[in-house]
C-alpha cells in the first residue's frame, strides 16, 4: 500500500528506485514538504512546481542515503550474508515543523529474489515495547482526563506509573518474595528492574498471555526489586494485560486505534501470519556457512497474542518514519498536529529510570540508562534514544537524536546484529559530522549481551554447535547408562520435557533420534534428547561434561531441528536458540544411586560468570531444579 502522492523514478542502472513522497503538514507555515529519497546514483531534485525555496528557507539537512552509503551498506550485507536491508531516515526541524524523509533498500525479501523496498514489512521485535509502554501511558491519561470509566480496584484511587502491580493484577502478582509482591509498580516492570531474569524458555507456542502470567509465581527472581536492571519480556506481557484489563479491549486494538491509525501507519499491524500470506512480509533467514538459509516465520498464529506486547509488531520503514517524526516532535504528529503521546507520557517513557551500565564503554559514550521501552545515553555530546529488536530471522534497530532532529530505523531479514549497527552508525556519523570509530547506535557491552543476543540476535550459524557458557573440558562417557537419565523432568514454572536415550523404545523417541541423526549424522552416541516445543526452540540436547566436583555435569543445548530443510533448500539443518548458548546443569542422585532430578545452577540465564562448581546441595542451591517424575 503506497501513501498518497507516491512517485517512483527508475535510476539509470535500473537496479533500484528513487522515491519522492510529498505530504501535507498542517502545523507548518509551509503547505508542502518534499521528501527526497536517495539510492545509489544520487539525489533526485524536485522541480519548482514541487517545492519552492526562498532566500529565507532553512538549508536542507545533510543527506543520509548517498551513493557512498549505498556501497557501504552493500559491502556490509555481503560480509554478513544478509539477504535484505531497508532503512528509513527522518530529518525534523522543530522551528518550522518541517519533516523530510529518506529511504534506502537493498537486496532481496524472498529466496526467489523479490526485491526489498521501503514498503517491505518486517517483524520489528522489541521495538514493539515502546508502543506497549506508550499504550499504558495513554490509558493512564484517559483515566486522568475522565475519558475512561472502567472501574479501577477499590484500593486504587489514581492509575499512575507508581500504581502497584499487585493492585492492578492481583490474580497474577503474588510471590513468596513479599517485597516484590507488595512494592513493584508499573514503572518497575516496564523499566526492567522487577528482579526477574528473562525466563524466556518457560513459555511455549500455545501459551496465552494469561498462561504466562499465571506461572510467574513459580519463577524465581534473580535479584531484589530495583536492585539491578535485567531485561524481561514477560513484564511487558503484563503491561499488555494491564491495557486489556482496564481499556476493555485487546492491546492490539488499543495500539491500532490510538497510535497506528492517527499516525497514518496503515501498513503496520500485529498480524505477521496474515502479512506473510499476503506476500508483503519479508521472508526470514539464518546466517550460515557462506550463505543465508531460509527459516520459517517464528511468530505464527499460535504465538502472536503471546508475543504482541513484547515484540509482535510488523511494520516497514515508511510507517516507522511517521513514528519517529512524532517522537522528534515530542509526542505530536507534525503532519496533523494531533497529540499522540501526551507530554507526561512522552517524558516518562523516554526518560531513563534504570541504570543499565554505570560506566561508559568508551570516552565518546555516556553511561547507559533505560526508560520504558527505550534506552537513553549520549554519544559525543549528542543525546540519543534507541532500542533494538528481533525474532529469529529478523533484526531491527531504531534511534533518534532529539536535539539534532534526526531519526533512523533499520530492518534486516537475518540475524546479524552487526549489519544494523554498522550501517546506522555510518549514517549518524556522516549526517551529524561526528568522529568516526565510535559506536553511536546500539551499544552492546558484554554485560548487556543477555538481552542484546535475544532481542537482537547473535548471528547463529545453522548446523554448528553453539558456544558453551563457563568452563568446558571436553565431553566424556556418562558414569551411568544413558537409560538411567532418561525420563520426564518437570518444573512448575517451566513445564515438563522427556529425555530420550538412544535405546528408548517409544515411537516418539525413535522419531526424535532419527531426526537428530539426519541433522547431525556424526554426533556422539552419548547424548540425550528431548522434544520440548518452546517459543524460542523446539528441542533440547544433553551433552555430558564433567568437573572434579560432580560426575554428572552436563550442558543443555537448545535448538530447532529442520530434518527436511526449509523453503527451496531441503537439506537438513539446525537453528540454535536465539541465545546461542549451552547451559551448565547436573543430574542429581538420590541415596540409592538413582537419578531424581536435573539442576541448573544459574537457570537458563547468562547474567553472571558461570562457575563449574557443583556442590552436594544442588537441589536446594540451584536457580532452577527439574524434578524427575516416576510412575
Amino acid at each position: 500500500m503506497r501513501p498518497s502522492g507516491f512517485l517512483k523514478y527508475r535510476s539509470g542502472s535500473g537496479v533500484n528506485a528513487h522515491v519522492l513522497s510529498p505530504e501535507t503538514h498542517a502545523m507548518s507555515p509551509m503547505s508542502f514538504v518534499l521528501f527526497a529519497l536517495i539510492l545509489f546514483s544520487g539525489i533526485v531534485t524536485a522541480s519548482p512546481s514541487q517545492v519552492s525555496l526562498t532566500d529565507d528557507a532553512i538549508r536542507p539537512p545533510k543527506r543520509a542515503i548517498t551513493p557512498e552509503l549505498s556501497a557501504y551498506a552493500q559491502k556490509v550485507m555481503d560480509e554478513y550474508q544478509t539477504p535484505g536491508l531497508s532503512i528509513g531516515v527522518v530529518h525534523f526541524d522543530k522551528g518550522t515543523g518541517k519533516v523530510e524523509t529518506e529511504y534506502g533498500f537493498w537486496g532481496n525479501k524472498t529466496e526467489d529474489g523479490a526485491k526489498a523496498t521501503n514498503e517491505t514489512l518486517f517483524v520489528i521485535g522489541s521495538i514493539s515495547k515502546a508502543f506497549t509502554a506508550s499504550a499504558v501511558g495513554i490509558l493512564m491519561d484517559d483515566f486522568a482526563q475522565g475519558r475512561n470509566v472502567t472501574p479501577l480496584p477499590l484500593n486504587v484511587l489514581r492509575f499512575t506509573w507508581d500504581t502497584k502491580i499487585r493492585d492492578l493484577l492481583p490474580e497474577y502478582w503474588n510471590f513468596t518474595d513479599r517485597w516484590i509482591t507488595e512494592k513493584a509498580n508499573v514503572k518497575d516492570i516496564l523499566s526492567h528492574v522487577s528482579g526477574f531474569p528473562r525466563h524466556d524458555f518457560s513459555y511455549g507456542l500455545s501459551d496465552t498471555p494469561a498462561d504466562l502470567a499465571s506461572r510467574l509465581k513459580f519463577l524465581p527472581p534473580a535479584f531484589e526489586l530495583r536492585e539491578r536492571w535485567m531485561y524481561n519480556n514477560q513484564m511487558f506481557v503484563l503491561g499488555g494485560l494491564i491495557v486489556e484489563t482496564y481499556s476493555k479491549q485487546s492491546l492490539t486494538s488499543f495500539v491500532t486505534s490510538r497510535i497506528f491509525k492517527p499516525l497514518g501507519m496503515n501498513d503496520t499491524s500485529y498480524d505477521a501470519a496474515v502479512e506473510e500470506e499476503s506476500g508483503c512480509l519479508s521472508q526470514s533467514f539464518a546466517r550460515g556457512n557462506g550463505t543465508a538459509r531460509r527459516i520459517p516465520l517464528w511468530m505464527g498464529p499460535s504465538s502472536e497474542a503471546l508475543l504482541a506486547a513484547a515484540g509482535g509488531i510488523v511494520s516497514n520503514t515508511i510507517d516507522m518514519n511517521k513514528w519517529l517524526a512524532m517522537l522528534l516532535n515530542n509526542g505530536v504528529d507534525p503532519t496533523s498536529n494531533v497529540t499522540i503521546l501526551p507530554t507526561s507520557v512522552y517524558d516518562t517513557v523516554t526518560t531513563a529510570h534504570a541504570l543499565v551500565l554505570g560506566r561508559a564503554l568508551m570516552p565518546s559514550l555516556s553511561m547507559l540508562g533505560y526508560g520504558l521501552g527505550w534506552m537513553r545515553y549520549s554519544a559525543q555530546g549528542h543525546e540519543v534514544i534507541v532500542h533494538g529488536g528481533g525474532l529469529p530471522g529478523f533484526l531491527s534497530e531504531i534511534g533518534y537524536f532529539p536535539d539534532d532532529g534526526l531519526g533512523v530505523v533499520s530492518f534486516i531479514n537475518q540475524n546479524a546484529l552487526e549489519v544494523n549497527t554498522l550501517v546506522l552508525n555510518r549514517i549518524v556519523t556522516d549526517v551529524l559530522g561526528l568522529r568516526e570509530g565510535a559506536n553511536i547506535v546500539a551499544p552492546t557491552p558484554p554485560t548487556f549481551r543477555s538481552s542484546a543476543t535475544t532481542e537482537q540476535g547473535n548471528s547463529p550459524n545453522f548446523g554448528q554447535t553453539p558456544r558453551p557458557v563457563g568452563d568446558h573440558c571436553g565431553e566424556q562417557t556418562p558414569p551411568l547408562p544413558l537409560e538411567a537419565y532418561a525420563g520426564t523432568y518437570s518444573h512448575p514454572g517451566y513445564g515438563s520435557f522427556t529425555l530420550c536415550a538412544p535405546s528408548t523404545k517409544t515411537s516418539t523417541c525413535k522419531e526424535l533420534f532419527s531426526n537428530y541423526t539426519t541433522v547431525f549424522p556424526s554426533q556422539p552416541a552419548e547424548y540425550l534428547h528431548a522434544a520440548w516445543p518452546r517459543v524460542w526452540f523446539s528441542h533440547l540436547r544433553v551433552k555430558f561434561h564433567y568437573s572434579s566436583q560432580n560426575r554428572h555435569a552436563v550442558y543443555l543445548d537448545p535448538l530447532t531441528l529442520f530434518p527436511n530443510g526449509y523453503g527451496k533448500d531441503t537439506s537438513p539443518f539446525a537453528f540454535p536458540s536465539v541465545l546461542d548458548i549451552q547451559y551448565p546443569a547436573a543430574f542429581v542422585e538420590d541415596g540409592d544411586g538413582r537419578i531424581k532430578g536435573l539442576a541448573l545452577p544459574n537457570g537458563f540465564n547468562d547474567i553472571e560468570p558461570i562457575s563449574p562448581i557443583l556442590d552436594d546441595r544442588l537441589e536446594e542451591s540451584s536457580f532452577l531444579y527439574f524434578e524427575k517424575l516416576f510412575e
